[in-house]
């Protein structure tokens, strides 16, 4: 016989109510029962809990200890079981979420943890500023539940659920010292021999082939004078007037000071943002999809 949770229900029961006889009444079933199952019990753990005196049965020591260990058993299954159900309706848990601080000013990740936070308010979000290429191996590796990533190429299709949001494009950023004596789209002209702070390949490959392949197609070739790590780093340097960057379109939407962004004409690198979980993502996953979704669907 294996200990399970009726068994100590049971028996807690004896110990609570002062006797088989009660303990049958309050669970509303046969005192025979409720016998059998002390009885096997006392066999699987090989101690007397109960003593008869006479008609009385009363708890020996060793009863005593028990019933108060089984009591703190039944109380944390209790405890883990409204836990779970509180997760299954939305009312408790927690969601780790990776986001890039380029697109975490306006659209739908703002909107989307915002709208999360009020309808599952007592659910915890950690919320973790990284690059799309961690943050896509962190997702693989359930370090993460959900993700707002730009493509890549360690995108495993068949192991992530994946919901297109929009595509960014690309534009220079400079100093508003930098004085182009034009409105609109820049030239190539405009652009040419301008120091420029980039970013290193390793931190998003195929991105970086890109943006290096459509600089070449007009004729630009970037004259490196420093690299970043992210694009929050780069605007930093850009401002402070280390050189100018070609930087992800989302940031218009938080300019920094003394930063100013311009179209160059010709330029082109549409960047596909993205909403990435795994293909078996838990219910809170879940629930945050569906609200992407929904923000998705009113901007289309």
């Amino acid at each position: 016989m294996e200990m399970e949770l009726r068994h100590l229900r049971y028996f807690v029961a004896v110990a609570d109510h002062g006797g088989i006889t009660h303990a049958a009444e309050r669970l509303n079933i046969a005192q025979p029962a409720v016998s059998r199952q002390i009885r096997d019990l006392e066999a699987e753990l090989g101690v007397e809990l109960l003593v008869r005196e006479g008609r009385r049965v009363i708890l020996s020591d060793a009863g005593r200890a028990f019933a108060e260990r089984a009591r703190a058993v039944l109380a944390a299954s209790n405890d883990a079981a409204e836990e779970a159900r509180r997760i299954a309706r939305g009312e408790a848990g927690h969601l780790r979420i990776g986001l890039l601080e380029s697109a975490s000013w306006s659209g739908h990740l703002p909107q989307a943890l915002s709208r999360f936070a009020r309808t599952y308010p007592d659910v915890r979000m950690d919320v973790v500023p990284m690059g799309s290429v961690e943050q896509i191996n962190a997702v693989l590796a359930e370090d993460l539940d959900a993700a707002f990533v730009y493509r890549q190429e360690n995108l495993v299709d068949e192991a992530l659920s994946i919901l297109p949001l929009r595509v960014d494009n690309v534009m220079l950023a400079a100093s508003v010292d930098l004085d182009f004596e034009k409105e609109g789209a820049l030239d190539l002209g405009d652009i040419d021999g301008l120091p420029i702070v980039s970013f290193p390949r390793a931190v998003a490959p195929a991105y970086h082939d890109a943006l290096n392949a459509a600089l070449a197609r007009i004729g630009f070739d970037p004259t490196i004078v420093q690299e970043a790590e992210n694009e929050t780093t780069m605007l930093s340097l850009v401002s402070a007037g280390v050189g100018c960057a070609i930087v992800n379109s989302a940031n218009k939407h938080r300019p920094p000071e003394h930063v100013r962004f311009h179209e160059v004409k010709g330029l082109s690198v549409p960047i596909e943002f993205l909403f990435v979980a795994r293909q078996n993502a838990g219910d809170l996953t879940q629930r945050l999809r569906v609200i992407v979704e929904d923000i998705n669907a009113q901007k289309a």
